[in-house]
């Protein structure tokens, strides 16, 4: 009889997490979400995990053990936030669960960002340096290094931007997508033709399921298939959810063009026009 495979997931009730438990419950592993609310039940597939508490993540090691842990919580920091801020939540929290990894010979996946190599940075590859310009990449960048340092089996995605229905309002696409389903044109900001390749948040998930299927270890960059013009994903938006309307434009600062080379290690993705029927068709 085969045995079935324990994960812990933190951030299990984020945007990426949920998607990453459904995906990994449909593969067959016995899902157990660390969550900070108090608010919610706590039981046999819930156990209470405050990634500002340290101490009490190693108090784990002695309390229940998983074979993986899928780390998807943080402070995700927009450009006001502060290194100080994150140092618990991004940083020594990571090094915990990577030592909570190692006594539990446990595979660990590390979800990072690509822009460890600089939000500036315009085309991110293998060979790209890690030049942290923004203290939320700096402590993603920290947090990589407890992990190499505990000497854990891991793997870390450094991951491109993530879309789709009620995403992250930080990502400009995330915005154009939800208003679109609600009947709002989105705004396009310039010329926008800066260059991206966001991956959809269902890609993720599958993603994380591979890198634990497959043991898979080292720093694998993240991002999808399709690499075209914020113009064109905005007129995409607007064929699939509002088919008689254009964006709306107005002037501003133009962004530049930032496209990651996604690991050939990692499964293809879906096309972005795909993602976005996909998405309409759960909206309805």
């Amino acid at each position: 009889m085969k045995q079935v495979k324990s994960v812990l997931v933190t951030g299990a009730n984020g945007f990426i997490g949920r998607a990453t438990v459904a995906c990994l419950e449909q593969a067959g592993w016995l899902v157990t979400r660390g969550l900070r609310s108090t608010g919610l039940p706590i039981g046999e597939r819930v156990i209470p995990l405050d990634l500002t508490n340290p101490i009490g993540i190693l108090a784990l090691a002695d309390e229940v053990r998983f074979d993986a842990i899928v780390h998807l919580g943080a402070h995700i920091g927009l450009s006001a936030a502060t290194e100080t801020e994150m140092y618990l939540p991004n940083i020594l929290s990571t090094g915990c669960l990577a030592q909570l990894a190692s006594k539990w010979n446990a595979h660990l996946i590390f979800v990072s960002t690509a822009i460890v190599c600089g939000v500036r940075t315009q085309i991110i590859d293998a060979t790209s340096l890690v030049a942290p310009d923004t203290a939320y990449a700096h402590s993603k960048w920290l947090g990589e290094q407890l992990i190499v340092a505990s000497q854990c089996a891991h793997c870390i995605l450094r991951v491109a931007g993530v879309f789709g229905a009620n995403g992250p309002s930080h990502l400009g696409l995330n915005r154009a997508i939800d208003g679109a389903m609600k009947g709002t044109p989105p705004t396009q900001v310039g010329s926008a033709g800066a260059l991206r390749n966001y991956i959809y948040v269902k890609d993720v998930a599958q993603a994380i399921v591979f890198a634990l299927q497959l043991k898979l270890e080292g720093v694998h960059l993240l991002a999808g298939s399709d690499v075209m013009p914020v113009n064109q994903m905005l007129q995409k938006i607007c064929e699939t959810f509002l088919p008689d309307q254009q964006p709306v434009v107005q002037d501003g600062q133009e962004a530049i063009s930032q496209v990651i080379q996604p690991s050939q290690a990692l499964p293809a993705t879906r096309k972005f026009r795909e993602a976005l029927v996909e998405i309409k068709g759960a909206y309805k």
